[in-house]
């Protein structure tokens, strides 16, 4: 198979026209736009010296590319192997002010350091004369984002004890505060990681939302190998304290990495994430394929916030799918001998929304995604033990791996709702009103798939929107 035979451009999530993306590390409204700001490579489908790209959009859903704003040109930041890291942006006094971690090599060592720029426009910045605003407190020590909350404005920055790449390291989530965005005070570690839950927080985020104080960070090094977790519970900005509740993952899918949360211009929180992964997680063997001059690395469809109890729920941001004509709607009743395929043929643009209603006694239901080449992943609901399965074990070569178990909460659930994307070489999989998503890169030779549902005795009710045009 050749390599352009299975790449497929999404149409609804943004990609750069070539070059490599990886972390989101910004979106604002601004002057009448939505602006989505990445770490990237523009020269390049390979990771290197990292630039932050830049794209607009009025709906969230369908973008244009702009020029890169950050380019590594500074002392600070011109490394080969560093420039501008992640980040995060805020609008203040009518200006977008951009936080991200400059990279350099000083006297032989990697330093990593926390700088800004600003910009009127959202498309020219300047970089503050008096960068670093903040030095370096450890090897890795990377991607901050800033919040205002109680007459301050909050960041958080991740890091580690010791180093990212030593098993013994443990993670951490570093505090500062500012009252004018220039002037940065440390406030302490927030939060440290216990044995096994990562050698390093990358990206860490945090966030308000119905009275509940949620921390997200992509751990590095984790030993249950979730790639990105969400922790819940309450805050004590003055004294440095995160008083945790519980920790949960965002997505069990393989590809979703980096989330970040953001305000949409209904001040919604919405959700965004880089869709990929390294190559030091265990299903991950290389970044996917890519033609040469081409792209590699795509955002996440956005994902709205809501909680339940301790439960984070990200359901897709609707907006401009739900104007769409309906196709069809479609009744089936499948048992654990009959496959019920939701599509007449095989697809390359989808989106479903559905429903299950299972029979109590039914203990098991499969998801199957497939290809003509009789690839597959399934999703496995377990509702004897409460598992939620995945198995990649004949999925296609290029993201082909093994099973992975997680807990979840859902034995008494006999309703199950379901949303499924398709968008080039993009599956996304959301469950139980947005409670367990899955997220994967998926690369089918025509790039067509089916999906199927294998259950004992449940009535699947689902509708069809065509996402193409």
């Amino acid at each position: 198979m050749s390599i352009k035979e299975c790449i497929f451009r999404p149409k609804n999530h943004f990609a750069l026209k070539k070059g490599w993306i990886n972390d989101p590390n910004g979106l604002v409204w601004f002057q009448g736009k939505y602006h989505l700001y990445f770490q990237c490579n523009p020269y390049s489908n390979n990771w290197d010296k990292m630039h932050w790209g830049h794209a607009t959009s009025n709906d969230l859903i369908h973008w244009d590319e702009c020029p890169p704003v950050l380019i590594p040109d500074e002392v600070y930041e011109d490394y080969d192997k560093g420039g501008c890291f992640s980040g995060s942006v805020v609008v203040s006094d009518n200006k977008i002010y951009a936080f991200y971690t400059a990279v350099a090599l000083v006297d032989g060592v990697v330093l990593q350091r926390q700088c800004m720029a600003y910009s009127n426009d959202g498309y020219n910045f300047t970089k503050y004369e008096k960068n670093p605003v903040i030095e370096s407190i450890g090897i890795d020590f990377r991607d901050p984002k800033v919040i205002f909350y109680d007459g301050y404005w909050q960041m958080v920055v991740g890091g580690s004890d010791g180093a990212a790449c030593d098993l013994k390291s443990h993670g951490r989530i570093y505090l500062f505060h500012s009252k004018d965005l220039f002037n940065w005070t440390y406030s302490g570690i927030l939060y440290e990681a216990k044995d096994g839950e990562g050698t390093m927080f990358e990206c860490p985020d945090i966030f308000e939302i119905d009275g509940k104080w949620v921390i997200t960070a992509s751990p590095m090094n984790r030993t249950d190998f979730l790639p990105t977790i969400y922790m819940v519970g309450d805050i004590n900005f003055k004294n440095c304290i995160f008083y945790h509740d519980c920790t949960k993952t965002l997505d069990f899918g393989p590809h979703y990495y980096a989330s970040q949360v953001y305000k949409d211009k209904f001040d919604r929180a919405v959700s965004m994430a880089w869709i990929g992964g390294w190559e030091w997680m265990p299903w991950i063997k290389d970044h996917g394929p890519s033609a040469e001059n081409g792209y590699r690395g795509i955002m996440s469809y956005p994902r709205l916030i809501d909680m339940d109890g301790n439960n984070l729920k990200m359901q897709p941001y609707r907006q401009d799918l739900e104007e769409k004509s309906i196709e069809y709607s479609h009744k089936s009743k499948v048992s654990d001998r009959v496959i019920c395929n939701l599509l007449d043929e095989m697809c390359d643009y989808i989106y479903i929304q559905g429903n299950i209603k299972r029979d109590k006694n039914s203990t098991e239901l499969n998801f199957i995604i497939f290809d003509s080449e009789e690839n597959k992943i399934i999703i496995k609901l377990d509702f004897l033990f409460g598992n939620i399965i995945t198995d990649f074990s004949e999925a296609d070569e290029h993201i082909k791996s093994g099973i992975r178990i997680y807990k979840a909460d859902i034995q008494e659930n006999l309703d199950i709702n379901f949303d499924i994307i398709k968008d080039g070489n993009v599956l996304e999989v959301y469950l139980f009103e947005g409670k367990y998503n899955f997220t994967s890169m998926i690369y089918p030779r025509d790039g067509k798939i089916g999906i199927g549902i294998k259950a004992k005795d449940a009535l699947v009710t689902y509708k069809f929107n065509n996402i193409s045009e």
